[in-house]
């Protein structure tokens, strides 16, 4: 049974409910019940008149009084006392049987019967049906296709190369490349060897893991957890060697965040806490943790942090928290911009490029993108943005550049992710004059989302939408494919299903990779994972998902958290919808073995 089956009680049995009250009061010859909008009937279910009900009430108290009458004084008080006794007996009597005619003597039923009813709109009355979630509408290919020919992701394949050459054949391409360099190159050999296998956990954690990611080169990976530790690998390939276990410094709740510097020798860390932490991966290296304050000097309890990033030089910090977006400078230990940035909790920023801290991203609960040039961010506390990126209907879990100052994705919780282009970004002049979305109260935390996943904002500047993921009950992450080995020509995200996808720029959806088959393996309860976070090596074809319980509060559940890690496996068929894929190529015969002439 589904968890929205659990929380919302099938209507047959509302039907069945209704049913068995009627029935239990006919039994009982009750005078009269209530119906649910509260009005009178007999014990046939039919309307009663109220003025019927008064000269019935007159008679009954007529005839009490002429039966008061005929009892004696000295055996009065006794029989009201009998008569109390024995109306007290008869109540619990009667509500004990209506609790079995209801419930069928099962308190869960009860739970379910209440929970219901708190889940009711306020009209006082039962839903006619269950409310459906938003069909996904179909992508746009053909403006996916023009993003994915543009040559801005990655080299285009010549119209003359082979079709049986974008086949999943390493061998072929290889051939091709060494006939024709100038035709196939390093990009598109390995830009269809997608992450395949059927995926292993490589790591438990009794918490939460809530990020993991790999390092620019790909040679460390880490990742965080709710009890405040660092796990830090080095990688080998596809495997990954824990190096060091870093104890993190205690905050609110869990670790929001992490980054590692670009030269890879610094990792930061944040907390729901005006504060971020700075210490060395090096497995040599002392366990001394730098505190960095981001609060201003008036008030240090308002300041919460959901985002952290490097720059690029690994002098400076980018931060979101409360609203605001922060610059911090690591030498002097100082705050350089603190910037009124948004309506909302800003819960995800990053840098436009890796080697440049000129521009920077940021997105909200307000569900907008704004982009901040440096030169904007004065030292007050407001600051005017560069630009403003519309589309979301719903707040902003995060945010992410390709590096190239131009493109960026985000994920939001109207179950979309959107890509964008700068140059199809408003000013905050024209920003200010359109009209604001209507939020509508959203609960990503506890509920399903049924919004209109079609609905197209006015101003939506979005260039391409992705959807078939889920964006619920935590901040879900997305990222570009790596341009090494993929040319970026992909966008995955983690999902509270358990299924990371992965898109094609056209707006297909290639690829599910199932974290909750990898976990029920060792697990002996059925239990749902979220894969929270997900990050691809960037040369080779393997995908890392950070992952947590759907729930918090699992008292069952064997694992808590871990990484799940998917890599590329011949022979497993991939879910690539592409119309002009070959068949399968002429088998090889195998290879006879030579008798010599004296066997």
């Amino acid at each position: 049974m589904s968890q929205e089956q659990r929380d919302v009680i099938d209507l047959e049995d509302i039907g069945d409910l209704e049913e068995e009250v009627v029935e239990y009061h006919q039994e009982r010859e009750l005078d009269y019940i209530y119906d649910e909008d509260d009005d009178m009937l007999d014990g046939d279910g039919d309307a009663v008149d109220h003025d019927d009900i008064e000269e019935d009430e007159e008679d009954e108290d007529y005839e009490d009084m002429d039966e008061d009458e005929e009892v004696d004084d000295d055996d009065e008080d006794e029989d009201e006392e009998d008569a109390e006794e024995g109306e007290d007996e008869e109540d619990e009597e009667d509500d004990g049987q209506l609790f079995a005619a209801l419930f069928g003597g099962d308190p869960s039923r009860l739970r379910q019967v209440l929970r219901l009813m708190t889940n009711l709109s306020g009209n006082g009355s039962f839903p006619s049906r269950r409310r459906a979630q938003s069909p996904t509408p179909e992508p746009d290919y053909q403006k996916g296709r023009e993003i994915l020919n543009s040559g801005d992701f990655g080299a285009v394949e010549s119209a003359h190369l082979p079709t049986a050459v974008t086949m999943k054949n390493v061998s072929r391409k290889l051939w091709m490349r060494q006939l024709n360099p100038r035709v196939v190159n390093t990009t598109s050999i390995g830009e269809n060897f997608l992450p395949s296998d059927p995926g292993k956990v490589i790591e438990f954690s009794d918490h939460p893991i809530y990020s993991g990611g790999y390092s620019a080169d790909g040679s460390i990976f880490a990742s965080c957890d709710q009890d405040y530790k660092l796990r830090i690998y080095k990688t080998a390939g596809n495997r990954l060697i824990r190096e060091k276990v870093v104890q993190g410094i205690p905050g609110r709740w869990t670790i929001t965040d992490h980054a590692l510097s670009l030269d890879n020798d610094w990792i930061i860390y944040s907390s729901i806490t005006p504060y971020v932490h700075l210490t060395r991966t090096a497995a040599d290296a002392p366990d001394a943790h730098h505190q960095l304050d981001f609060s201003p000097d008036d008030d240090e309890y308002r300041v919460a942090l959901w985002s952290v990033q490097f720059s690029g030089n690994g002098r400076e910090i980018v931060a979101g928290g409360h609203n605001r977006i922060y610059v911090y400078d690591i030498e002097s230990r100082t705050v350089l911009h603190s910037v009124d940035a948004h309506e909302d909790d800003v819960n995800s920023v990053c840098f436009s490029e890796p080697t440049s801290s000129q521009v920077v991203f940021s997105g909200s609960d307000d569900g907008t993108v704004k982009v901040w040039d440096r030169r904007s961010m004065r030292s007050s506390r407001s600051g005017i943005p560069s630009g403003v990126l519309v589309g979301h209907t719903e707040g902003i879990t995060h945010v992410t550049s390709k590096g190239d100052n131009r493109y960026l994705a985000s994920n939001g919780k109207d179950q979309k992710m959107l890509l964008w282009d700068l140059r199809m970004m408003h000013s905050n002049r024209d920003y200010r004059k359109m009209p604001r979305n209507r939020r509508t109260g959203f609960d990503y935390r506890d509920s399903d989302y049924y919004g209109s996943k079609s609905t197209k904002l006015q101003g939506d500047c979005s260039v391409m939408t992705f959807q078939g993921h889920k964006v619920l009950r935590t901040l879900i992450r997305c990222h570009f494919s790596p341009v090494q080995s993929t040319g970026q020509r992909y966008l995955y995200t983690g999902s509270a299903d358990g299924l990371a996808a992965i898109y094609r720029l056209d707006g297909t959806l290639v690829k599910k990779l199932d974290v909750n088959a990898a976990f029920q393996k060792h697990s002996q309860r059925p239990v749902s994972y979220i894969a929270r976070d997900v990050s691809w090596h960037p040369h080779c074809p393997s995908i890392i998902s950070s992952c947590r319980t759907d729930s918090d509060y699992t008292p069952y559940a064997d694992v808590r958290g871990g990484l799940v890690q998917h890599a590329f496996r011949m022979g497993v068929e991939s879910d690539d919808s592409e119309s002009d894929v070959e068949p399968a190529l002429r088998p090889v015969r195998p290879r006879r073995r030579r008798r010599a002439a004296f066997e």
